[in-house]
């Protein structure tokens, strides 16, 4: 790899899938850069003979092993916050050593300690504060999201060019925190590589969706949003980002696979029950995975408790089929849960073209 003619990026971004890895493949798609090769972790595009990039979604742990062979990363973006391999004394050493841009979200501070006894890369701080070197303003969230891209300081492009101090506005079609910050990542990629803002800006509201990631299924006289959730930190976010759109009522249909067991099965439950009165969710829906007589009196005793209105289904397919008779204009069908949901959108979609 010694004569590698590309320049490569490295994501990191493990408890977020790949939200940040596919906003950077698209800008750079939309300013003219062609598809040469792609699975889900990399990908590979040319502009010309002599133009090539890659991406490479990794795990940090792998930074080290990706290095021995070789390969050096022109910009790696870290993108996850909280992550419990920043405490990792192997993976400091490898960030110590690396002599590229840095794109680091600095929302959380423990972040920081990745640049420990690092003085050779050029640092882009993002985030949504104002100490970050970029920064979102303006923020509208609802159905999408728009925010002005803020560039507090001037920063170099790979090609040692100076960028002062900008903003532009962006808009893109999703909702929830974790999209702002991709977006955030991504447009700074952009910049280092000398991407023009509009085709940055175009390339970011053509993006049709992650799966599963709060993903828009359907959006017409009603909208169905899809997430994949498994514990109660999942379940809070998601519920945190609905209460920024405009709707009239929920209907959400939880997942519940038995194997997760009663103490996370309840600390759901009760998540559910602390928003429904918040988000204003008119009904409950539960596919369960397997009859269980435990978990019925648990939903038993806390939803009648509660005086919210539930059904319990162990067919998907009949229960996404009777449950969409009953959203109304305006409502949000909302599907939360693990990957036993994960044929829910396909169903769905079939059921609405045959209408």
């Amino acid at each position: 790899m010694k004569n590698q003619k590309m320049s490569l990026i490295g994501v990191a971004e493990e408890k977020r899938g790949n939200i940040t890895f596919g906003m950077i493949r698209d800008i750079f798609i939309n300013s003219g850069f062609s598809l040469v090769y792609e699975n889900k972790n990399i990908v590979f595009l040319s502009f010309n003979e002599n133009n090539y990039i890659g991406i490479i979604n990794f795990s940090l742990k792998n930074l080290k092993d990706l290095s021995s062979l070789g390969l050096k990363f022109n910009v790696i973006v870290y993108a996850d916050i909280g992550y419990e391999t920043l405490l990792s004394k192997e993976v400091k050493k490898s960030f110590a050593s690396l002599d590229s841009i840095i794109v680091l979200n600095i929302d959380d501070e423990n972040n920081i300690k990745l640049l420990e006894g690092n003085n050779k890369a050029l640092v882009i701080t993002y985030g949504l504060n104002n100490k970050a070197t970029v920064t979102a303003s303006s923020l509208d969230i609802n159905n999408l999201i728009e925010f002005n891209f803020c560039l507090q300081r001037e920063i170099k492009t790979l090609k040692g060019d100076v960028i002062e101090p900008l903003d532009f506005p962006v808009e893109i079609n999703f909702f929830g925190k974790e999209y702002i910050y991709s977006a955030l990542a991504s447009i700074i990629v952009g910049l280092c590589y000398g991407l023009y803002i509009e085709n940055i800006r175009d390339g970011l509201l053509n993006i049709k969706g992650f799966d599963r990631k709060m993903e828009k299924v359907y959006e017409g006289s009603f909208t169905i949003i899809d997430n994949f959730c498994l514990n109660p930190v999942d379940y809070s976010i998601a519920f945190e980002n609905i209460q920024h759109l405009k709707y009239k009522d929920i209907v959400l249909l939880k997942g519940i696979e038995i194997d997760q067991g009663i103490y996370t099965i309840k600390k759901n439950l009760e998540i559910v029950l602390n928003w429904a009165p918040i988000l204003g969710i008119r009904r409950v829906v539960f596919f369960v995975d397997k009859k269980d007589s435990l978990i019925e009196k648990n939903i038993e005793h806390l939803f009648i408790k509660n005086g919210i209105p539930y059904n319990i289904y162990y067919n998907l397919k009949h229960c996404l089929e009777c449950e969409l008779k009953s959203i109304e204009k305006d409502d949000i069908f909302l599907l939360l849960g693990s990957d036993l949901l994960n044929n829910s959108k396909d169903i769905l979609l079939n059921q609405l073209n045959r209408q």
